[in-house]
C-alpha cells in the first residue's frame, strides 16, 4: 500500500470514527469495568489513555488523583473529551494523534499506559513499552475472538488468545485473563515494566 493509500484509509477511518462520537448522546459512558476492578493495581502518578475516546477512563482516572493524558486520532471524541472534561471540573491533556511507529514518544513518558477497546499494532505495542516508565502498569482490554465468531464483529480489531504475552521482554505479565460482560467476549492483561 502506497502512503497515499495509507493517509487515504487513514482519513477515511478517522472520519468514521468523528462520525460515530457526532451522533452519539451527550453524556458519558461508565468507565470500563476492568479498569475500575484494577485501578488499585496502578502506580500513583502519571497515566497515558490510547485511543482515549471521549474520555469516560480518562476522566474517571482524573477524578481518582491521577495526571491523565489521552491520545486519540478523532478530533470529535477529543472535543467530546473537552467538554466533558470541562463540565466535570478536570484536567485531562489531550493530544490528536495517528498511532504510527513512534508517535507516542513525542507525548512523554508516564506511570501507567491504559488500553481499552483498542487494539494496538506490534509497532504500537512496542512503542507502549518504550513510554512506560521502570516499574509502571500497562492494563489493556478488548474484544477477544470470540467477539467476532459469536457477533461478527471485525476479526482484525480482536485479541487474539494470549497474543500480548512475550512480546515484550521489559514487561512482565501480571494478569492474563479472558472474560464475559453484557457487551461481549474480552480479554484483559495487566504488565509491570521491569
Amino acid at each position: 500500500m502506497s502512503e497515499r493509500d495509507r493517509g487515504l484509509k487513514l482519513d477515511s477511518e478517522q472520519e468514521s470514527w468523528n462520525e460515530k462520537y457526532r451522533r452519539r448522546e451527550e453524556t458519558l459512558f461508565a468507565p470500563d469495568a476492568f479498569l475500575v476492578a484494577r485501578r488499585h493495581q496502578l502506580q500513583e502518578g502519571t497515566i497515558l489513555d490510547v485511543a482515549c475516546g471521549d474520555g469516560r477512563n480518562a476522566l474517571y482516572l482524573a477524578r481518582h488523583g491521577f495526571t491523565v493524558t489521552g491520545v486519540d486520532f478523532s478530533r470529535e471524541a477529543l472535543r467530546r473529551l473537552a467538554h466533558f472534561s470541562q463540565a466535570q471540573g478536570l484536567t485531562v491533556e489531550a493530544h490528536q494523534l495517528s498511532l504510527e511507529q513512534g508517535a507516542l514518544r513525542a507525548v512523554g513518558r508516564f506511570d501507567n499506559v491504559i488500553v481499552v477497546h483498542f487494539k494496538p499494532s506490534p509497532e504500537t505495542f512496542r512503542d507502549i513499552g518504550d513510554v512506560l516508565n521502570e516499574g509502571g502498569i500497562l492494563l489493556m482490554t478488548s474484544f477477544n475472538l470470540r467477539q467476532h465468531v459469536e457477533r461478527n464483529f471485525p476479526e482484525k480489531y480482536c485479541y487474539r488468545e494470549r497474543e500480548f504475552i512475550g512480546v515484550d521482554d521489559r514487561l512482565e505479565l501480571l494478569e492474563y485473563t479472558s472474560y464475559q460482560n453484557e457487551r461481549g467476549h474480552f480479554d484483559g492483561y495487566v504488565f509491570r515494566k521491569k
